[in-house]
């Protein structure tokens, strides 16, 4: 086996036809020959020149086609020579995590102090000399990358002892550790830590700078945890919690845990049943609207108290096509006797009853010397009723006919 670094010089599109440049190397396809010609296209393919800057004709694939990083043109690789195939590897020892290239080191203007870096490479002072950008808003030059542009804002992770961390190009990572954010920093506690986009303040930083995950500042993050971890999550909402009146303490967020956070969360189950089990408490807390929309029956059981507490209005509503049923659901005339009746319109009430305390109040009765217009003699009674009728009816409830 031979290896040695090289530059890469052209990275072939995936979809290039490679039949021709290769002959079914088995990089690409091993030992299957149950295709045509026109089915061989590149994978990773790329083409080198040696430090020498001398182009080597050859050409070069992934060694490992399930875990790699696609280079860059210009960027360093480790060349790998096993037989008659040709591989590379991912070679990185610059302070850019989306540009892998070999420093060239010149000899320093004055002495340096490798203190001030904390990634162990070479002080800023000597990469300025040898041509890396102090500059965090600077870009390398698109010819030399093959069009890609370089963000030289995205800074390294700080890795913990035993740290496995994968990283891509513009801060996103997966960190593999048993000491980042546990309380005392000592207790082994595994957790994995996805970041998508990292942290803008990092943005500003020198060239160097190594950085952290921050759940409350990255893009998304999803951390899986357990143990001594202490997630420092904090809540954007306004909302006060009423309702879940148990909310765990920031003491309390450590443990086996799963904490997702990101501007917006999307969760779908597109063929079959979509299940939240909560063996402790569950709640939902919201500065916006919260809706359920179903096509079949939506329930609500518990073991407990059903309470709907709200500070404008409780509205039951079937569209005018359904009924509305409190207590149970049973067929039913509604006849004075039955388990199950309907309700009472309070204004339709009131009106027949005052309809019938006038009817009283002008009864005419028959005498032995002839009907008698006076009315009944306590009519004033039955006019006092009259007049606290509206008290039968609710000034907050209402139901529809």
């Amino acid at each position: 086996m031979q290896s040695f670094l090289a530059r890469v010089v052209e990275v072939f599109p995936t979809n290039t036809p490679f039949y021709e440049r290769v002959k079914g190397n088995t990089p690409i396809y091993n030992e299957n020959k149950n295709f045509t010609q026109e089915d061989i296209h590149t994978y990773g393919a790329i083409t080198y020149a040696y430090e020498n800057e001398i182009l080597q004709e050859d050409y070069a694939f992934p060694f490992d086609k399930n875990n790699f990083t696609f280079p860059i043109k210009g960027e360093t690789v480790i060349i790998l020579k096993i037989e008659s195939e040709t591989y590379y590897l991912p070679y990185s020892s610059t302070p850019y995590p989306n540009y892998r290239e070999k420093v060239r080191l010149k000899v320093a203007a004055e002495p340096v102090d490798n203190s001030i870096n904390p990634t162990g490479g070479k002080d800023l002072r000597q990469r300025k000399e040898t041509g890396g950008s102090n500059n965090p808003n600077a870009k390398k030059d698109k010819e030399n990358t093959g069009g890609y542009i370089v963000n030289e804002k995205i800074k390294f992770l700080n890795p913990k002892n035993g740290d496995t961390i994968i990283g891509g190009r513009v801060g996103n990572t997966i960190r593999f550790s048993e000491f980042f954010l546990t309380e005392d920093s000592k207790t082994s506690s595994p957790g994995i830590f996805i970041r998508n986009k990292q942290n803008s303040e990092l943005d500003s930083k020198p060239i160097g700078t190594l950085g952290e995950e921050n759940i409350n500042k990255d893009g998304t993050s999803v951390y899986i945890t357990s143990g001594k971890i202490k997630i420092p999550f904090k809540e954007t909402i306004k909302k006060q919690k009423v309702a879940f009146k148990d909310y765990p303490s920031s003491d309390k967020l450590i443990g086996d845990q799963l904490f997702v956070n990101s501007d917006r969360i999307v969760l779908s189950a597109k063929a079959k049943e979509f299940i939240i089990f909560g063996k402790g408490n569950t709640g939902i807390i919201t500065d916006g609207k919260f809706s359920v929309d179903s096509i079949g029956d939506s329930h609500i059981h518990s073991d407990n108290n059903i309470i709907l507490q709200t500070k404008r209005n409780i509205v039951l509503s079937t569209d005018g096509v359904g009924n509305i049923w409190l207590g149970e659901v049973k067929k039913t005339t509604g006849k004075a006797g039955e388990d199950i009746q309907r309700a009472v319109l309070a204004g339709e009430l009131i009106a027949l009853m005052e309809e019938m305390l006038d009817a009283i109040n002008k009864m005419v009765f028959a005498t032995g010397v002839g009907p008698t217009g006076a009315g009944p003699h306590n009519a004033a009674i039955f006019t006092s009723i009259k007049k606290r009728l509206g008290k039968i009816q609710s000034s907050r409830t209402f139901l529809s006919k």
